[in-house]
């Protein structure tokens, strides 16, 4: 599939749009496929093939298409900008229609759907096996969501590498800030390494984290603690036995 196939088939369900909205949905989308294929072609993958896999990565567009035009519908964004006529409703809506507003809900649906594997996985070597993740669990009114493992090399040792986001339950609502802080990744023997970065803005915290591993091992253990809860997801590692 090609990016303009992908893109036609995320935005064929957002009939109800102005043509300047889809063009600012297009925009947004352009640039998250840009961004995931800078970390890509940084180590040297060839530009055709580190498209398709992007677009691989992102998921199923009709399905992307679905969500967010349910997110639309539900707020009810487009009714009541085409139905004001108060100057001040109408300002207000524009505002809310803006770039930078619809950037700031697509952090939220892109860390729903599609998160960014673009965030920097700490100095990670000879990187051996990745496997891309969807496991989730509610904290409190935000989902923690780990998505993507990989194996390598990590300060002269084999190490597994996690990458975790969270964000509120609602589309609109606010990430509770502090996800590398308040986590631990665990491997089998209780040890630990420490935090590889992490990034985000009020909508979706992103955060990286690091533990040794060893032959044989199958799994590794990220626990978030934060509000007086603690929260454990135990997290396989790509290829088992014959990886690790």
């Amino acid at each position: 599939m090609t990016r303009q196939e992908f893109l036609d088939q995320v935005l064929s369900p957002l009939g109800r749009l102005t043509a300047q909205e889809r063009e600012n949905v297009r925009r947004e989308l352009e640039e998250h496929v840009e961004d995931r294929m800078e970390a890509l072609l940084e180590m040297g993958w060839d530009a055709e093939l580190a498209e398709e896999r992007c677009l691989e990565a992102m998921g199923d567009p009709a399905e992307i298409g679905r969500e967010m035009a349910r997110q639309y519908r539900g707020r009810g964004w487009l009714w009541i900008g085409r139905a004001a006529v108060a100057l001040t409703v109408v300002m207000c809506i524009q505002a809310l229609l803006g770039f930078g507003m619809l950037s700031n809900v697509w952090s939220s649906l892109e860390a729903r759907i599609c998160p960014s594997t673009a965030i920097s996985i700490g100095g990670l070597k000879d990187v051996e096996a990745e496997e891309a993740l969807d496991i989730r669990a509610e904290v409190g009114n935000d989902i923690l969501r780990i998505y993507q493992v990989y194996v390598g090399e990590k300060d002269g040792q084999r190490a597994a590498m996690v990458l975790a986001c969270m964000y509120d339950r609602l589309p609109f609502g606010i990430a509770a800030d502090g996800l590398a802080s308040r986590s631990e990744l665990w491997n089998e023997r209780g040890g630990t390494g420490t935090s590889a970065g992490g990034s985000g803005n009020y909508r979706a915290e992103y955060a990286v984290r690091w533990t040794p591993v060893e032959p044989g091992d199958t799994h590794v253990v990220w626990e978030y603690r934060a509000i007086g809860e603690t929260v454990r997801l135990e997290i396989p590692l790509p290829g088992g036995e014959e990886t690790v």
